[in-house]
């Protein structure tokens, strides 16, 4: 297996590996510098994930980064486990954004690739064999070992698959999990979310969205930003607004539904105090510069 992921490693045409362990008797270690993800096939296996032990039987799962030291030995004869493996070359933007509704695990995917912290990160699930996360594990392998020399965007189909059916089942199969959160990058998340949903979004929506009280998602915006929920609202309502005036032909009216306001004065006199203009006035000095 060490020299399969060497030549993985060497490889700048793949970015993305599958490896079959089976009939195993010594105990595996994975210090591998990729996001990685174990699936048990067939059979039960005695795994330590960053000192804690745990026994996964057939439709055991852990989704780890680079940083979480992984060992385990097979209990039963018949063992096998998908190991896949992952460069961060392999997540392109728009990949990771047709996984952006999915905020569990987006989240740990942007904290895997993108933050500077050198701490383990993981997710154990417990799966039924007969969930799809099997049927979309044996796919996904399928397709990595078809295009075994090359990245190919086949295999990035059946992962968005296999993901997402990881997501809509984490509730009931999550087993373990590290506590750490980077705040930073879960902050930039919040605010993303809210600057996609103008319209509708709530201190109370965005905290029931990140499993958080209203309270504690407010405090931790303001020590990230050195601004509230609120403040940051307004500001990207305004911006949004003041982008509408300059660049389409929208109604004022229809500008301060879009931006989440359907009292028109009360529009009238935020847009004012922030920019010294009403809607209107504004527009017209963008037209006629």
């Amino acid at each position: 297996m060490i020299k399969e992921l060497q030549e993985f490693k060497e490889n700048p045409e793949r970015n993305i590996a599958a490896l079959v362990c089976q009939n195993t008797q010594e105990k595996l270690s994975f210090p591998a510098p990729y996001l990685r993800i174990l699936y048990v096939l067939e059979g039960e296996v005695k795994t330590r994930i960053d000192g804690k032990e745990l026994t996964l039987g057939t439709g055991g799962m852990v989704l780890s980064n680079r940083f979480t030291m992984i060992d385990y030995e097979e209990l039963q004869v018949g063992t096998r486990i998908i190991g896949f493996y992952f460069k961060p070359e392999y997540f392109t933007d728009s990949l990771l954004n047709q996984l952006a509704e999915e905020p569990l695990l987006y989240r740990f995917l942007i904290e895997s690739l993108k933050s500077e912290d050198t701490i383990g990160r993981y997710y154990v699930f417990e799966f039924n064999e007969l969930d799809d996360v099997h049927f979309y594990s044996m796919l996904l392998l399928k397709q990595v070992v078809k295009m075994r020399y090359k990245d190919n965007k086949v295999t990035r189909a059946p992962f968005l698959l296999l993901i997402v059916e990881v997501s809509q089942l984490a509730e009931k199969s999550l087993r373990l999990n590290d506590s750490f959160v980077s705040s930073t990058i879960l902050v930039s998340e919040m605010l993303n979310v809210m600057e996609n949903n103008l319209k509708e979004i709530t201190l109370e929506k965005l905290a029931r969205q990140f499993n958080f009280h209203p309270n504690y998602l407010s405090s931790l915006i303001k020590k990230e930003t050195g601004k509230s929920f609120k403040e940051h609202l307004l500001a990207l309502r305004l911006e949004t607004a003041a982008y509408y005036l300059r660049n389409t032909k929208l109604s004022i009216q229809k500008i301060s539904e879009e931006i989440g306001y359907q009292d028109r004065a009360f529009f009238f006199r935020i847009f004012k105090k922030h920019y010294e203009k009403t809607p209107g006035q504004y527009r017209d000095k963008f037209q006629q510069s």
